[in-house]
């Protein structure tokens, strides 16, 4: 199997300034958290053994097990996890069939919102180029759109080995696909919403589940930015903008300006090209801003770095790719080099051959180091969603849902040993699942990575988290710092046969695997066996591990066991727990190997068995509101490490002069210029010490009218001011000036 360059994301600590925010009105705070990087304003979150699991995501998920059916829908459903059934890659594996005319399926709300995202699946053509159908949608009974559908981009198939875009009689993957749309009206807590077949094409449809979110306003034009539409580009034309667009990012790079992207859709017909220094390049929002590569060669699209401490957000991305051309495909979402703390986040991205793919092809041997992908929808892709690869270092993924990726979901990979080996790099806080090739989190070598608090669900073909020494690179030789797993659940993951007809555990582990810590993992109904060891592994500990549920695909060839030790040779459990193991050895043990046959054997301490099949699975990660910015979210916190704190110095201004009649609303005041401020914020106020502010205002010229109608006839009014200058997305001050009180004529 050929792999995709996985790409790591390092923490970067952000340096800690002691500062003055900007509160208008308000009394100076003490604001940590000024940075240096792009990145560095993005923190991750330390692991935490009782701390939620996975992503935070604004929208709710409606499965199959709630809906109502009816008009000839039926529940299709996979038992045995059968690769040739399709139900095994659906939700909790089982899906609605709507197989004709007037058959449907219906949800109650227990949320709001106008933002809908189908996941569905449609039949394949003969040629493998997919087809065209769609569903209707019904909100209280009423028709309220059609939803247009396509089989284009959906079914590889694998009779052994590498995929086929064709039906060559292997196991048919990638069987669904999602389109999301926007209601005219939002939902409400107690609306109906129903999805029905009109018989469009006279097609059998199917549908997973749906997911319903608040659509936010877009994002409007940031200061000191470039226009791409005032280089040409037109949303909504159906014209190529990627020359418009590029030009545009290439000015902004000149310019030391960023780069905005208005609300549409945009055609490119090539590679966008990032280059530059410091900018910033934001789309209105992955609601309304549209980028769609319209090739569908190899090659053919992608967003590709050449650029440093960038950072690229608000923006849902497509290409019109539909085959990994014998996994030749080099047509990534993301590729190339992003160096020095750049960031990528709230991105929406789908259907390219990978999501990211960090490393340098180029020929130059630059790094991605300190590259953060967050709160991003890594979705439909048919390789990984994330590879880091060719040296990157403390980079980190966090909080993104990594959804049906046609190999690994998130990876660590260094295939050049001409790069520098990768360290430090962080997988954190993600929903990971779909996964239908190799791992949902794979990590190939490397030094000192951590893993965390990652929801990992339904692989097909696919282990929950993998290791193995099979692909080229430095491997984990220098994996002398240690390698963790931490808080980390895995829910129906592994099977029983993978495209290589291979046996793939829940936790997979195979070849020269060294130095490696388990703590607080849970597996639950792995689909053959809970971890697996082999080869030759050494320095591998498991703490804390809970098995509840192995072998529950109920092949009869060899059942799976909770512990699958080909060889546990300097392998040690403490404290194992395991429930339901559906394989027991002639000990009584749900151990599957030649060498160990019970506790003592293989070095297990401290074992329980839970004599018990009613254990409860962890629910899908729960929807929230994300914000890396506000320290009261419930999944951020601050660094466990304290940096230095500097003082950010910014002159005070001088209030020189001020004037008023005494029935007039207007205070004419005079400060002094300071060189490269921002601005000014002015305060009035009938005491020295201001506890009562009856007006306020931030302006940029040193001569200018405060108005208010609260200073009419006033005989005492006081006036105050101070500097403030703003560095990327910070704001500092000086300290107020003395109290000027006003003339009054």
């Amino acid at each position: 199997m050929k792999k995709i360059a996985k790409k790591i994301i390092v923490t970067g600590m952000a340096v800690m300034l002691t500062i003055q925010s900007m509160h208008m009105g308000e009394t100076d705070n003490i604001v940590y958290g000024a940075v240096s990087k792009k990145a560095d304003t993005f923190y991750v979150p330390a692991a935490q053994a009782n701390g939620i699991v996975g992503a935070t995501m604004p929208y709710t998920r409606y499965d199959t097990d709630k809906a109502v059916i009816g008009g000839g829908a039926a529940v299709v459903s996979s038992s045995d996890f059968s690769n040739n059934n399709i139900a095994t890659q659906a939700s909790n594996q089982s899906y609605i069939k709507l197989p004709s005319k007037g058959a449907y399926a219906e949800w109650t709300m227990n949320t709001a919102g106008n933002g809908v995202t189908m996941r569905f699946t449609m039949p394949d053509t003969s040629n493998g180029m997919g087809q065209d159908g769609s569903l209707d949608v019904y909100v209280n009974g009423k028709f309220v759109k059609k939803v247009d559908l396509t089989s284009y981009y959906m079914w590889q198939y694998f009779s052994y080995g590498n995929p086929s875009d064709t039906n060559n009689g292997g196991a048919a993957l990638f069987a669904f696909d999602e389109v999301h749309f926007k209601l005219d009206a939002s939902l409400k807590k107690g609306d109906k919403i129903r999805i029905q077949s009109s018989g469009a094409k006279n097609l059998e449809y199917g549908v997973d589940f749906l997911e319903i979110e608040q659509i936010p306003g877009e994002i409007r034009q940031p200061a000191n930015s470039l226009n791409v539409v005032d280089y040409g580009a037109t949303p909504n034309d159906d014209k190529d903008d990627v020359t418009a667009i590029n030009n545009c990012i290439y000015a902004a790079k000149n310019k030391k300006m960023d780069v905005y992207i208005p609300a549409g859709t945009y055609k490119l017909s090539k590679q966008m090209k990032v280059v530059g220094e410091g900018i910033k390049i934001t789309g209105a929002g992955i609601w309304h801003t549209n980028l769609q590569f319209t090739s569908d060669q190899k090659g053919g699209g992608g967003i590709v770095g050449n650029c440093s401490n960038v950072e690229i957000c608000n923006m849902y991305v497509n290409s019109n790719l539909r085959s990994r051309y014998s996994e030749q495909a080099n047509y990534k979402c993301f590729a190339n080099v992003f160096e020095n703390g750049s960031v990528i986040h709230d991105i929406w991205e789908e259907h390219f051959e990978c999501g990211f793919w960090f490393g340098d092809y180029d020929g130059n041997t630059n790094y991605s180091d300190g590259v953060k992908v967050v709160n991003c929808r890594i979705r439909n892709n048919l390789a990984d969603g994330v590879n880091f690869c060719k040296g990157t270092s403390n980079a980190a993924v966090f909080n993104c849902s990594v959804r049906n990726n046609g190999d690994d979901g998130l990876a660590m990979w260094n295939d050049d040993y001409k790069c520098k080996d990768e360290t430090g790099n962080i997988f954190a806080y993600n929903t990971i699942d779909f996964i239908w090739r190799a791992g949902g989190i794979a990590v190939y070598g490397g030094n000192g990575h951590k893993i965390y608090n990652n929801y990992i669900c339904d692989t097909t073909m696919a282990s929950g988290i993998h290791l193995n020494t099979v692909f080229s690179g430095y491997k984990f030789a220098n994996n002398t710092s240690g390698i963790s797993f931490d808080n980390n659940v895995l829910v129906r993951c592994g099977c029983t046969k993978d495209s290589w007809n291979s046996e793939l555990a829940a936790i997979d582990m195979y070849g020269f695997v060294k130095n490696i810590k388990f703590n607080n993992n849970k597996i639950y109904d792995a689909q053959h066996d809970g971890i697996r060891v082999s080869v030759d592994p050494s320095d591998i500990v498991f703490n804390s591990t809970k098995i509840y549920g192995a072998g529950v695909d109920g092949t009869t060839s060899r059942k799976g066991a909770a512990l699958n030790l080909d060889n546990g040779k300097n392998v040690v459990f403490n404290n194992i727990e395991v429930a339901n193991s559906h394989f027991r050895n002639s000990d009584g043990y749900p151990i599957y190997s030649h060498l160990y046959s019970n506790v003592s054997t293989a070095n297990i301490k401290n074992y329980k068995a839970v004599n018990t099949k009613n254990y409860t699975i962890p629910a899908y990660p729960a929807s929230g509101t994300f914000n890396p910015n506000n320290p009261s979210n419930p999944i951020r916190i601050e660094p466990t490490t304290k940096q230095p704190t500097v003082n950010v110095k910014v002159s005070k201004t001088k209030v020189k002069s001020v004037s008023k009649k005494r029935s007039s609303t207007k205070v004419k005041i005079s400060l002094k210029k300071i060189k490269g401020a921002t601005g000014y914020q002015v305060q009035i106020s009938s005491t020295k010490k201001f506890k009562k502010v009856f007006a306020s205002k931030k302006v940029k010229k040193v001569k200018f009218t405060l108005k208010s109608k609260k200073i009419k006839n006033k005989k005492k009014l006081y006036v105050r001011a101070r500097t403030y200058k703003k560095i990327g997305k910070k704001t500092y001050t000086s300290s107020w000036t003395s109290a000027k009180k006003v003339k009054v004529k």
